[in-house]
């Protein structure tokens, strides 16, 4: 009688379906790695080299990020921003061929406040046919304006003089100054005047 020894079981055998899911599951992983390290070496290539000093093309520039600074507008009448009548210095020109014109006119814009200089035919020996021209430099610019709220169809004419005087020069159409009260309403009238730092130059 022979002595077997203890039997052994054969080893268990995988189901076919896990082996299909492991081989399918790698294989996955494996594609995911690769998709990803693909990503990267493809963002380092597109990506371009930044210097020192100079702004990334694809971040947001510092005028579209920067917010505009407010723009305040206001009402503001021409009596605040130019000058008091007995600040301006006249000269009184008579361009048409009217005696005495010049010192009619010289008397009332005085009466109006005005500082008088000069009385006497225009000096360039013009005939203007319009109500007149009011002569300016660049630094009697407020003076002008002021003058032309009193006069108001005369023309404004800057030339290269020095000072802040301004000429008015009377043509052949001039009838008086504007009444006082229209002149005072004109001067009060407010204006939109805009201020602020985020406010256009002109």
């Amino acid at each position: 009688m022979s002595t077997l020894g203890p039997m052994r079981r054969p080893p268990a055998r995988r189901p076919t379906w896990l082996i299909a899911l492991l081989v399918a599951v790698s294989m996955l992983v494996l594609f995911a790695i690769g998709f990803g390290v693909s990503l990267l070496v493809s963002g380092d290539e597109e990506r371009p080299t930044i210097v020192a000093g100079e702004v990334d093309p694809a971040s947001p520039s510092a005028e579209e990020t920067a917010e505009p600074e407010p723009c305040e507008t206001t009402l503001i009448s021409a009596a605040e921003v130019l000058p008091r009548p007995d600040a301006v210095v006249v000269n009184v020109y008579n361009s048409t061929k009217r005696a005495g014109l010049a010192s009619t006119t010289a008397q009332d814009l005085s009466l109006r406040g005005f500082r008088i200089n000069k009385v006497e035919n225009d000096p360039l020996g013009v005939s203007l046919r319009g109500v007149g021209e009011i002569r300016y430099g660049p630094k009697g610019v407020d003076n002008a304006r002021l003058l032309q709220f009193f006069i108001p169809e005369a023309v404004l004419v800057e030339d290269d003089r020095s000072g802040p005087r301004v000429d008015f020069s009377i043509g052949r159409g001039f009838e008086g100054l504007l009444a006082e009260g229209e002149v005072a309403a004109s001067l009060a009238s407010p204006s939109p005047s805009l201020s602020g730092p985020g406010c256009p130059v002109d």
